[in-house]
């Protein structure tokens, strides 16, 4: 007998229309969504990709493919100095912005880092170093941290640059008489890591006397990708939400914590030892911080380790970027390359001349050097911020609270705004005499390598002082020539197209160089 499936028969309606109720607020809810951000959103009128200003995708996509500063460019090249990059988000090229967004406020609130921001060190046991401190915890960290970062403290450092110089000369020297090509990227590398090592608690890596890098060393340049990727799942999933740890897990290789690990324990171990043997005469960051009663009473233990961890991923791969940027540009321009050697070998009788104090008086060594800072900073990222309960102008641009700020480096130096010529390799915009009347109006202010404000790079004269020195060394002692060869050409064509990765900085090619020691 055939009996009717009568619950059949009402339930396909009921899950029809269950179904389309479902798709139907979906909907709705995207069309309000849309009006909000298209309509009555406080950015509306900034111009901006219709999608950015719907979503977070496109710029977390940016960071997952590592070509935010890029893509960042392009967007302001299309749509002006000022672009809507997300919903509640815009990006500047103005030179007035950098000191609105990361500059020093007297009247009102500094702003602070956005959370979607996160850097090689994580927080520990509810502790932060200084580059994820909020602002009032920023201010005390950062004097307590003074002391190892003033001019008296580098001319004690300088004792400590110039044995791992040596040491890089040395090799080079080696590689010279053998006439073997040399890949300058890589011992820069290995000589930043030996430097800082040395410096935050005199231990280097030993990459110089191996010639090779090391676990730790890759372990740190590795921690830029997974930051990096963490900052674009920030984006899409929010802070610490279920979704962030859930696509963390999904996105960022399991190989990743490894890298972190090694950091940081290698880090505290040897932060730990250091703070062990405080009469040990080595002018390291640790003995300064040691020497100082008031830094001693203002810093934890653990805040003091987690400051070590960043400052060996900090002034590492960023430093040695700089140096092979430089070198290509040096390469490609065979006039300034002439010049800045000439400078360089006039003004030293013996490499032993050439100190803080002295490399610091070469305008055009030092000329080139900012200009390759411009072309190729190693921090070409937006650096978001977040503007406080006040709200706050920006370039002349009233914003409400909430609203994330930043400026695009790379963007902001290769805009006409700010340069003229901005992709020509100039050094002659830097010079204050014989300066070249074309780059009258440039900008400079608008090339802020190390940052600026209260959150700008403390090491920024221990940098300055690392690359002139070794800069200078280079000159000195050798004659450069670009390879000849296969892999060499293949290495110049990715620095003339910046064909590179970017995680907070850059993943640098290879850069091979024929080395010839200098006639005297």
């Amino acid at each position: 007998m055939f009996t009717p499936n009568f619950l059949g028969m009402m339930g396909k309606p009921i899950a029809g229309q269950l179904g389309m109720a479902v798709a139907f607020t979906i909907i709705l809810g995207l069309i309000i969504h849309i009006l909000r951000m298209r309509v009555f959103h406080p950015l509306r009128r900034y111009p901006g990709p219709w999608l950015n200003s719907i979503t977070q995708v496109p710029a977390a996509w940016a960071l997952l493919k590592a070509r935010q500063p890029k893509a960042y460019r392009e967007l302001h090249e299309k749509y002006g100095p000022i672009v809507r990059v997300a919903p509640n988000e815009l990006s500047f090229i103005n030179v007035e912005a950098w000191d609105d967004i990361y500059g020093f406020h007297k009247s009102t609130p500094n702003f602070e880092k956005s959370p979607v921001f996160i850097g090689a060190v994580s927080p520990l046991n509810g502790q932060t170093g200084i580059s994820l401190a909020n602002n009032e915890e920023h201010t005390r960290q950062r004097r307590a941290l003074a002391a190892p970062f003033t001019n008296r403290a580098l001319l004690q450092q300088q004792d400590i640059l110039q044995v791992h110089v040596d040491k890089l000369m040395t090799a080079l020297r080696t590689k010279a008489r053998n006439k073997e090509s040399v890949n300058l990227g890589e011992w820069y590398t290995y000589t930043t890591f030996d430097i800082i090592g040395d410096i935050c608690f005199a231990e280097p890596f030993g990459c110089l006397d191996g010639g090779e890098s090391n676990d730790w060393a890759r372990a740190i340049i590795n921690i830029f990708k997974a930051a990096t990727w963490d900052q674009a799942i920030r984006r899409v999933a929010g802070t610490g939400t279920l979704l962030h740890k859930a696509l963390v897990k999904i996105i960022i290789p399991a190989e990743a914590a490894q890298w972190r690990t090694i950091h940081f324990s290698n880090s505290k171990a040897k932060t730990l030892a250091r703070l062990a043997d405080p009469d040990r005469q080595h002018p390291d960051l640790i003995k300064h911080i040691l020497d100082s009663e008031d830094s001693r009473a203002a810093l934890s233990p653990t805040e003091i380790i987690l400051n070590m961890v960043l400052f060996i991923s900090a002034g590492s791969e960023t430093t040695a970027n700089t140096m092979t940027g430089w070198t290509y540009f040096m390469l490609r321009h065979p006039a300034a390359r002439a010049r800045a050697t000439a400078e360089v070998r006039a003004a030293f009788a013996s490499p032993r001349d050439i100190k803080w104090e002295t490399v610091r008086a070469l305008p055009y060594l030092n000329a080139t050097l900012e200009e390759a800072l411009r072309l190729f900073s190693p921090a070409p990222s937006n650096q978001p911020r977040v503007v406080p309960l006040c709200g706050a102008v920006v370039a002349g641009c009233a914003l409400p609270a909430g609203t994330t700020v930043s400026v695009a480096p790379w963007a902001a130096v290769f805009s006409p705004i700010n340069f003229a010529d901005p992709e020509k390799f100039a050094p002659e915009r830097w010079l204050e005499e014989g300066a070249d009347p074309r780059y009258a109006g440039d900008r400079h202010a608008a090339s802020q390598p190390f940052s600026t404000g209260p959150r700008g790079c403390m090491g920024k004269n221990l940098a300055y002082f690392e690359l002139r020195l070794v800069l200078a060394h280079l000159l000195w002692h050798f004659d450069l020539e670009p390879t000849d060869s296969a892999a060499g050409r293949e290495c110049m064509r990715r620095w003339d197209e910046t064909d590179m990765d970017t995680y907070q900085t850059w993943m640098k090619p290879d850069l091979w160089v024929e080395l010839k020691e200098a006639k005297r």
